[in-house]
């Protein structure tokens, strides 16, 4: 016999806890069920690549809610197992153990895997990839004083990676592929900045450079390069994207491209079923086009989106997605969109560590990158975004720090 439940939250991350707590609050009798892959209850993915890294934390410290305050909130769980098949129609389950699931209203939010680079010896002892606390984990084991990690991609997992092991005593060399790490937002002197500063605390950087190789006896000790360098090394970390996980949702039958494709209340093609985090291809009203993104707000979020429209409360998607984050001891925020671009303002001045790049499009706010700066500007930063007000008559003044951005906001 199948089980029977009300919510059925396919993945055990930030998405399904929150849509469960969200769940609870708005349906306060009807059976909640979080499937996991992973052996713990959700937990908080960003302190993995910092302080888990570092050794400043211990895994049972990100977790959310331990397993047994979830259970006192009738929030089930069932982890280590995963679901294999979904069948939308007549609303079932099979997870990997063989049991059967019934479900009224289900969650995807099977987030994203590491994109995995077919390189010879990438099945070498000492090859990682960062996702999950497990992988944290190995990493954290590796990093000892004095060893040298070469890190395979320059992006913002890449570069917190490289940082978190420098500060452990690491010698850590990035390899990007492109001509500066960041090439996808940052220009030159942006990616200029953070390379020079990342570069005075230690971290090599070669940029324009591919790996052709991973080389080992059993276990990885040296990288080829395209250029023809051999760098020797202790362990390799390869850090270059993630890929949505949209397979159970494209053998369901539901509609998928470049994520899983979702109307304004997180609805699926099938009404019953639901999508949130950086597995979704959503609506965004701010910009007025669809988009992925893999952001940890955003996963936030949605899941409390999709937990709200599950239990019959009605809420469309209403968001301007943000990061932050933190590179040695630089604290990044940044809110937008950066391609919808075609003017970059900089607000201060790179050499005092303090600054906020503004991008704009025709005259209007569209994303902003700030480093070190207060945080109440974030806030009007974002109104201007979403009111999308015309700045056009005041680049100057945006360009000094001193000006209040607050003036702004008058009328």
């Amino acid at each position: 016999m199948p089980r029977d439940v009300k919510y059925l939250l396919i993945g055990g991350g930030i998405a399904s806890f929150n849509a469960a707590k969200l769940i609870r609050q708005t349906d306060t009798e009807g059976s909640v069920l979080i499937v996991g892959e992973e052996p713990l209850p959700p937990y908080d993915r960003p302190p993995l690549s910092k302080e888990v890294m570092r050794g400043e934390k211990s895994i049972d410290e990100i977790v959310f809610e331990p397993a047994g305050k979830l259970a006192e909130q009738a929030i089930d769980l069932a982890l280590g197992v995963r679901v294999d098949a979904l069948d939308a129609t007549t609303q079932q389950a099979t997870l990997s153990g063989g049991e059967t699931v019934h479900f009224e209203k289900a969650l995807i939010a099977t987030g994203g895997s590491p994109i995995r680079l077919p390189l010879p010896g990438a099945d070498l002892a000492g090859v990682h990839y960062l996702r999950t606390a497990q992988d944290a984990g190995a990493i954290a084991a590796e990093a000892r004083p004095g060893r040298h990690a070469v890190i395979i991609g320059g992006g913002f997992i890449g570069l917190k990676v490289a940082a978190s092991l420098t500060q452990r005593g690491v010698q850590v060399t990035v390899i990007e592929a492109l001509p500066h790490i960041w090439a996808r937002f940052a220009d030159a002197s942006l990616a200029g900045y953070f390379q020079d500063y990342c570069s005075r605390e230690g971290v090599t950087f070669r940029t324009n450079e591919t790996v052709t190789e991973l080389r080992g006896e059993g276990r990885v000790g040296a990288v080829a390069l395209r250029g023809g360098d051999v760098l020797a090394c202790d362990f390799v970390c390869i850090g270059v994207g993630i890929r949505p996980n949209v397979e159970l949702a494209q053998a369901a039958g539901l509609e998928v491209d470049n994520g899983i494709v979702v109307d304004d209340y997180l609805r699926t093609s099938n009404p019953e079923i639901y999508a949130a985090g950086d597995v979704i291809n959503y609506p965004d009203a701010t910009f007025g086009k669809r988009r992925r993104v893999e952001h940890w707000g955003h996963a936030e979020y949605t899941g409390q989106v999709a937990g709200r429209n599950m239990a019959g409360e009605p809420t469309p998607y209403s968001f301007l997605t943000y990061v932050w984050s933190d590179i040695f001891d630089l604290h990044l925020e940044f809110a937008g969109d950066e391609g919808e671009r075609d003017e970059v303002l900089l607000r201060g001045r790179y050499e005092d560590n303090k600054f906020t790049v503004l991008y704009l499009k025709e005259d209007r706010l569209t994303a902003y990158f700030a480093l070190n700066t207060p945080a109440r500007e974030y806030g009007i930063l974002r109104r201007f975004i979403l009111t999308k007000k015309d700045i056009g008559g005041h680049k100057a003044e945006l360009q000094d720090p001193s000006f209040e951005l607050r003036s702004l906001l008058q009328p």
